[in-house]
């Protein structure tokens, strides 16, 4: 009786079937992905559009073979269940491994998943447990399923409804983006899933995997383009400059804006330098932000000119070892560190940087009581790190520095302490507070580019330092610093693209006295910095030097096609060699094997690696004595986290755990951990047998 009762009901259940199924596939992905049911049920009510226009994906997904026989629809459902479910589970152990979830690019290595699921064991057992779940519901529904009467009519209407969501979202996603305010947050992927959820966060990046092959992309077009591009500067193996660059947060000159007036310069050192060194002006691919674009145009010579509006390459496309500036050097002999005073995972650092080639990452919770100048830490703090960066190595350095001091907001209100005073009559008094904050921030970072050339010039190594800005300011709401100051006309012109994307750049050395004014983009810079220490690069370094040779060193937005220098033959053979490194076939590297960048294994994150090498009981203190300690940093006994003191970075003391005593044997640890709650460097275990 309570079987035919199930079956009766069941033949009523077709809307049942469409509404539901979606929403239990997609809240088995979201619980998968996020390891247990209260976050699912916390990012449901905090974001509701985006757990909307997900079930509204998924709905589209799943009824798009609602056209089968309702069995062979079931069976089909259970199936994308289980695969979902995998899915959302591989995901989740690729962030707590890599700290990245799963990305539409990881499809494009084919080991990407074993790579992943190899670090676990428990993978495989859980990814056969979830397949032997959907198969034995596959089972029971079909069992309890009874044969149905077709009707075609509603069955092409779901089909043709389902169908038509699909093509909507491929389609149309940008309007989709803007009617439910959509964004694709590139700063940290695991932010972008937190708040869009699996589903529509993975969405959101496959909308960047629209990167068309050149036309003539092939293994003889390639080998054409290395054997066209040879170093056109001398080369010295023997001779080895550190090379440094750093790249300053929103560093501009503001006294460009004529109608503006300054009771003083608020650069004066940089300006100094302008006029002894080589210097001149760098075509930035973006204003405002986006600081991880200028930055991988800088690192491995790539333009983002060439990839869909809006990607950032670090949140898309770095997902394999790249050769760029880190790798070119270690090879000849350089140690390789990238310095940023901020949270290692912003932009994907942390991780890019691994597959960038660097040697070491020292962010901000690497920093010991830092100076805090505004909202972040001070640039003279960056300094130092750069400064005991080269003392601590006997090798030739490469080092990348970021800063952070300068970056935005700007205050719109007067701040009585600021000592350059700025005037405009066209300007607003909360326009002018807003550049008046910038130019006297602005000061300071001058005065920390000081302290950094006066410390290497006591170090006296051979030693260059290219210096220069990611972006402009964002000074105001719609540009309204620059349009009150008639900087820009805000006609989308090519000149104001100019002028919103030009920014100042100045290359002082202590080996040379050759002085030039270079007008260039970013993508050449890197290409620059080698051919000043005359070391030798790779293909695409090389091809550059000689776009540069021929004066076509500028690269710039596809909607300014006339005004570029840039041939159309070299431009072709640009995005060539750019699209066979970062998604094509590698042939480039089959043809030179020995560019072809390893895996970064020996990559840390921190000045050196933890290690801890004795512990002394004292008045019942332990004493903690090692290196590369920092004050962020936990202290474990025995598993369990413990309060302790920083002392320096080579000392940290912390008491007895209760219930032990002096004879008690400890395991001891020191753990960092970032704002994300993940550890991104540990010390060796030392084992305390007691006294």
């Amino acid at each position: 009786m309570k079987y035919s009762l199930i079956k009766q009901r069941l033949k009523s259940t077709n809307l049942l079937y469409l509404l539901m199924i979606p929403l239990v596939i997609l809240l088995v992905l979201q619980i998968f992905y996020n390891g247990n049911v209260f976050s699912l049920y916390t990012w449901i009510l905090q974001f509701p559009k985006q757990f909307f226009v997900s079930y509204i994906l998924m709905f589209g997904i799943v009824n798009i073979f609602y056209g089968f026989p309702r069995k062979v629809y079931l069976a089909i459902s259970g199936i994308l269940l289980g695969l979902f479910s995998v899915l959302g589970f591989i995901s989740r152990q690729k962030l707590n491994i890599k700290g990245s979830p799963l990305l539409p690019t990881d499809f494009s290595l084919a080991k990407e998943a074993i790579e992943i699921s190899g670090h676990f064991k428990e993978v495989y057992l859980w990814m056969a447990l979830i397949a032997i779940g959907a198969l034995f519901l596959i089972v029971i529904l079909l069992k309890l399923t009874p044969r149905e009467r077709y009707k075609w009519p509603q069955k092409t209407a779901v089909f043709l409804t389902s169908v038509t969501l699909l093509t909507g979202f491929y389609t149309a996603f940008g309007p989709i983006q803007k009617a439910f305010a959509l964004q694709l947050i590139n700063l940290s992927q695991k932010m972008n899933y937190e708040e869009n959820g699996m589903m529509l966060g993975f969405a959101l990046n496959a909308e960047y995997l629209k990167v068309p092959e050149p036309a003539n992309y092939q293994e003889d077009a390639i080998q054409k383009v290395l054997e066209g591009s040879k170093a056109t500067y001398s080369e010295d193996p023997n001779f080895q400059p550190n090379i440094i660059l750093v790249m300053s947060e929103a560093f501009w000159d503001p006294t460009l804006m004529k109608n503006v007036s300054f009771n003083q310069d608020p650069m004066p050192f940089f300006r100094s330098l302008q006029k002894s060194q080589t210097s001149g002006t760098m075509l930035s691919p973006v204003y405002g932000g986006g600081t991880a674009n200028t930055e991988f145009e800088v690192l491995t010579g790539f333009s983002v000119q060439f990839l869909p509006n809006g990607a950032i390459p670090y949140a898309q496309y770095i997902n394999k070892p790249i050769e760029s500036l880190p790798t070119i050097l270690e090879r000849q002999g350089y140690a390789t560190s990238a310095i940023h005073p901020y949270d290692n995972w912003f932009y994907d650092r942390n991780n890019v940087y691994k597959r960038l080639g660097f040697d070491k990452f020292i962010s901000k919770e690497h920093f010991n009581n830092p100076e805090i100048k505004g909202q972040y830490i001070r640039d003279t703090e960056l300094t130092k790190k750069i400064l005991d960066e080269v003392k601590a190595t006997d090798k030739p350095d490469f080092i990348y520095a970021t800063s952070m001091q300068a970056h935005g907001p700007y205050e719109n209100s007067q701040n009585p302490q600021n000592t350059i005073k700025v005037s405009g009559s066209n300007l607003s008094p909360a326009s002018q507070a807003i550049l008046e904050n910038y130019s006297n921030t602005l000061a300071d970072v001058d005065q920390s580019l000081k302290q950094l050339i006066e410390g290497l010039e006591q170090c006296g190594e051979p030693t260059e330092v290219i210096f220069f800005g990611d972006h402009l300011p964002m000074l105001g709401d719609d540009y309204s610093v620059y349009k009150e100051a008639s900087f820009i006309n805000g006609d989308n012109s090519y000149q104001d693209y100019l002028n919103l994307h030009s920014v100042p750049f100045v290359a002082w050395n202590n080996f040379s006295t050759t002085k030039q004014n270079l007008n260039l983009s970013s993508n050449f810079l890197g290409s620059y910095a080698l051919q000043l220490a005359q070391k030798s690069g790779n293909y695409m370094t090389d091809f550059l030097s000689n776009l540069m040779k021929s004066g076509s060193d500028v690269i710039i937005k596809q909607d300014f096609l006339d005004q570029k220098t840039i041939t159309p033959t070299e431009e072709a053979q640009y995005k060539l060699l750019q699209y066979d490194l970062l998604f094509g076939k590698d042939y480039a590297n089959q043809l030179e094997p020995s560019h072809k960048p390893p895996e970064n294994n020996d990559y840390i994150q921190g000045a050196g690696p933890v290690k801890i090498t004795k512990v002394a009981l004292s008045n019942g203190l332990l004493t903690i004595q090692g290196e590369n300690f920092v004050e962020n940093a936990t202290v474990y006994i025995d598993g369990k986290a413990t309060k302790s003191t920083f002392v320096s970075s080579s000392e940290v003391a912390t008491s007895l755990p209760q219930g032990s005593d002096k004879l008690s044997a400890l395991d001891i640890e020191i753990k960092l951990s970032d704002s994300m709650s993940k550890v991104i460097s540990q010390s060796n275990i030392y084992q305390w047998l007691g006294l």
